[in-house]
């Protein structure tokens, strides 16, 4: 037991440095400024190394791909991500990129794109817009999990070769960035909606960014988008200290044990030497 919980304290103090220089370089990737320009030919072995890595890029959303992943719960409210093949303007195979969450009643996608929806160019831009997303490393699906039922859009665990598959895609998973804003997402037939109409006299020609409520975006069906962050766990100090306490714990009880014996058995062996003497 001293041995082998020594062996796995050590073991746990490479784990340690492997997992403070993974955080550290997606903390640094997370806080570079965006990639510009992404080429034609990506290759999705790559895609780790530039985990967390911000990027701009220019094409239209796939509506007609749209898949959910899900349930997840926001806020104690039922909802799915979504995650839509975006079609890149400089070709290239379709990235797959998570838009965000939305409610339930949002799934069918003529709740997000009805013309009284004030946020509709948010909810399902239209044309030619641009993104900016980072890239994302998603677990394996494990077996115990459930199996995507091929040629559904729900997926309930983000299998990312199932979902490059049936779409057609890549298979590297981008996530949207938090971003409450408005954005110039308006189509080539479209004029910008408002709520306050009566307030702008030209609503394409006097457009001013401005900062939307979360709750607008829930109930008007816009994606909210994850807020990047690194969310690597990191325990193995607790891991290093219970192994390493656990071996010098074992340590000092087994040389306890063998004094002990030894001690017993020099005693037995005295009380043999004064028997045999007094016999004689």
């Amino acid at each position: 037991m001293p041995v082998i919980s020594f062996v796995l304290g050590c073991w746990q103090v490479k784990r340690l440095n492997w997992k403070a220089n993974l955080i550290a370089k997606s903390e640094n990737a997370l806080v570079q400024p965006p990639i510009d320009h992404l080429p034609p030919v990506l290759d999705p072995e790559v895609i780790p190394e530039f985990e967390y890595r911000k990027f701009k890029v220019k094409g239209h959303f796939d509506y007609d791909q749209e898949m959910f992943l899900g349930p997840r719960i926001k806020d104690g409210t039922p909802g799915y991500l979504v995650v839509c093949p975006f079609v890149r303007l400089d070709g290239g195979k379709p990235l797959l990129i998570e838009r965000g969450w939305i409610h339930k009643d949002k799934v069918i996608p003529t709740t997000r794109s009805d013309s009284k929806n004030y946020l509709r160019h948010l909810a399902m831009p239209q044309g030619e817009i641009e993104i900016e997303a980072l890239f994302r490393v998603m677990p394996k699906k494990l077996n115990l999990q459930f199996d995507h039922e091929e040629g559904t859009r729900l997926f309930y665990v983000p299998d990312v070769e199932s979902m490059a598959e049936q779409l057609g895609s890549l298979p590297i998973y981008c996530q949207m960035i938090y971003d409450l804003t408005d954005k110039p997402w308006i189509g080539p037939n479209e004029s910008r909606p408002s709520k306050w109409k009566f307030w702008q006299k030209d609503e394409t020609t006097n457009y001013r960014p401005e900062e939307y409520q979360e709750f607008e975006f829930v109930k008007q069906g816009v994606p909210i988008a994850a807020t990047p962050k690194v969310k690597f766990s990191n325990n193995h100090m607790q891991y290093l200290v219970t192994w390493f306490s656990l071996s010098f714990f074992s340590a000092g009880l087994l040389i306890w044990n063998m004094r002990k014996k030894s001690g017993g058995a020099e005693k037995a062996i005295e009380a043999k030497r004064k028997n045999m003497k007094a016999n004689w």
